[in-house]
């Protein structure tokens, strides 16, 4: 039991104590310091430290003023937030777009004179790196470096997350009743960013009647006008459309939709059918300021999701196909510009590697030999295994269903095509693409005998595969807007491990020549050529790794063989002549990462191209690293026996609310 000063409220004082879980034996939560407090709970980042390994998460401690006041009310709001999120968990995988529950119970302390259960609920902690973690610091950071709020793409990407987070959660029976900034946690950066509906402490699970004795629940300006009625027949999901619009407004503005500041006011402000338009907004992107029509047609979108009469209100995925093409519509001068980094990427330094402190996520050993992995932007990844397929939840491994697929255990290879998405692919030339809602589309090659064990780019753009026959060499097989392009037998290759995209229509290509030397070259699918690279003289290339978007790739391989190449040529080093390279990764700064079994470098951003330092070194991980997934913030790394390590930055302290 724990002990608590009569004063103490806001549970400072059990930072250093632990926690044990009430469902799993021999899981324990080590409370290291608070992240937040709130009227009902205080927050804080903990260790759930397990026998196969280590994991932050967050841990929700209602305070004992609320269990004392308002006693078995208060466990059920712990009750309510663990059936809400608990849900969710039953699909493999789980949608991204809800913070992942991950236990509860109670912790018993002596508080003065009494003693008291305090509910708590430990949940997925999510690391929002220098941007921030909550849209609001996201919004706010996004107007500090580019002076707008969110541009029309990003923007939509975020309509896209939340939607479906909230059908998901509408789906198993839950309402929200809390939709807003401060609520929505971000991880990832670009491409990976990844947006998720974080606090169900109000959520109403059906089936769970009561409320918080009269109180009032919601956020002014966020809230629909029937929240305030406290009449659960006039609450629903349509109460959450309504702050949904609220939040869109403020991703495009960087200002409240509503702008009051008393229950009053905001009754007025949701029944009046006056809205606010976005186009004046000072803070609105540039991309929308010149598109009239299209502001006018998200201003209708918006007004009629905040609807005074909820039969008017779309449902989330209704309002984000009224809204989304919108904002992913871009001028003509847009579409011929060059790709470059976000300018929230590109603004933001990279963290010096000293500065990274490492866990380890999951001791080596699975019992399966792990192929290929596809990393999300919140640490979640999908991995083809000698078994089938598995997906890492960020706690545990979990075996992901295949049917529709047909492949079983001839899985191979796994990409990531978007947020909670994924194509898989392996025998009989067959990929599927797959997500929480099960597998989306199937399709095959032209030769069923051929297997495909890579694939790089985009099925629907430009792609890559990489298959053989059995008694054939490597072969590349292009795809373009969904047709086939002429095969590339490679003759003198004797296996391709790794393909990775370095510009739009080049990809970098590593492997094992015939004749027993490494082999790296440039692959230019749409003129069928392929560009051999001189490079070290050493047994293969493992991995490589590129940014498209900045026209960097990077290949490494056995003796310590590290080469970087841009349009500028190629550098190349040695980093460990004892340590075979076998995964690299470039983050979105450019820097440079490497890996072998028990060893991670990273490029110093003060040494130059050549530039080097050891950052991990662990001899209990004797496997070969085959997988590094880096953000602005920190890397995670995967061994061919299931074990991850992750490094974290220690500059700033991302926050999660109770």
């Amino acid at each position: 039991m724990l002990t608590l000063p009569p004063d103490d409220d806001t549970l400072g004082t059990i930072v250093g104590g632990s926690i044990p879980s009430e469902v799993v034996p021999g899981v324990v939560y080590s409370l290291i310091a608070p992240v937040g407090h709130g009227a009902m709970a205080v927050a804080f980042y903990a260790l759930r430290i397990a026998p196969e390994g280590e994991c932050p998460v967050v841990i929700k401690v209602l305070r004992p003023w609320f269990v004392r006041q308002l006693g078995s009310t208060a466990a059920l709001t712990v009750k309510k937030e663990a059936i809400a999120l608990g849900r969710l968990n039953e699909r493999v995988p789980a949608t991204p777009f809800v913070v992942r529950f991950i236990d509860t119970g109670v912790v018993a302390v002596q508080h003065g004179s009494d003693r008291l259960e305090l509910p708590w609920v430990a949940v997925e902690y999510v690391h929002g790196g220098a941007p921030g973690t909550t849209l609001a610091e996201r919004v706010d950071h996004s107007i500090r470096t580019t002076g707008a709020a969110f541009d029309g793409p990003r923007a939509a990407h975020l309509v896209e997350c939340l939607a479906t987070g909230l059908a998901a959660v509408h789906e198993v029976g839950v309402i929200h009743r809390d939709v807003k900034p401060e609520n929505v946690l971000c991880c990832g950066y670009g491409d990976e960013e990844i947006f998720k509906i974080a606090d169900f402490g109000v959520a109403r699970p059906v089936g769970v009647a009561a409320t918080f004795a009269g109180m009032v629940v919601g956020t002014l300006g966020y809230a629909a006008p029937e929240l305030a009625a406290m009449d659960a027949r006039a609450i629903g999901p349509w109460s959450d459309v309504f702050s949904l619009a609220g939040v869109i407004y403020f991703a495009l503005t960087g200002e409240d939709y509503f702008d009051v500041s008393s229950p009053g006011e905001a009754i007025f402000a949701a029944v009046d059918p006056a809205r606010q338009s976005i186009a004046p907004r000072v803070h609105l992107a540039p991309d929308l300021r010149t598109r009239e029509q299209a502001c006018r047609s998200i201003d209708y979108a918006l007004a009629r999701a905040t609807s005074a009469k909820t039969e008017e209100r779309p449902s989330p995925l209704e309002l984000a196909g009224m809204v989304v093409p919108l904002l992913r519509e871009q001028p003509r001068w847009a579409r011929t510009t060059a790709r470059r980094p976000a300018p929230t990427q590109a603004q933001v330094a990279a963290p010096e590697a000293s500065e990274y402190t490492w866990t380890t996520l999951r001791h080596p050993g699975i019992g399966r030999v792990i192929r290929s992995v596809a990393w999300d932007g919140d640490g979640k990844c999908m991995a083809a295994t000698s078994e089938g397929l598995s997906f890492w939840n960020g706690a545990s491994w979990v075996d992901a269903s295949l049917e529709g697929v047909g492949l079983r255990t001839g899985v191979h290879f796994v990409q990531r095509v978007a947020a909670g998405t994924w194509i898989v692919g392996g025998d009989a030339a067959t990929y599927a693409m797959v997500s929480a809602e099960g597998v989306l589309d199937v399709r095959q090659g032209l030769d069923p005998s051929v297997r495909f064990h890579l694939l790089s780019g985009t099925i629907e753009d430009l792609a890559v595969l990489v298959g053989a026959s059995p008694d054939g060499p490597p072969t590349l097989y292009g795809l373009t807007a969904g047709r086939w392009l002429k095969p590339m037998p490679l003759d003198d290759v004797a296996a391709l491990t790794s393909a990775a995209r370095v510009e739009d229509a080049r990809w970098l290509l590593a492997g094992r020549s015939v004749d027993g030397h490494a082999f790296a070259a440039l692959y230019s699918p749409l003129d069928w050529e392929i560009e051999r690279l001189a490079v070290h003289d050493v047994r293969a290339f493992l991995a490589c790794a590129g940014r498209m978007d900045l026209g960097v790739g990077l290949a490494a391989g056995t003796s310590g063989a590290i080469a970087r190449w841009t349009d500028e040529g190629l550098r190349q080093g040695l980093l460990d002549r004892s340590v075979d390279i076998s995964a690299a990764a470039v983050d979105a700064t450019g820097r440079a990462w490497a890996a072998g079994a028990g060893h991670i470098w990273a490029q110093d951003p003060r040494g130059g191209d050549a530039g080097f330092q050891l950052v991990w070194r662990e001899p209990s991980f004797p496997a070969p690293v085959i997988s590094l997934f880096t953000d602005l913030g920190g890397v995670l790394a995967m061994t061919a026996d299931g074990g991850i390590v992750e490094g974290r930055s220690r500059r700033g302290s991302p926050s999660q609310r109770p």
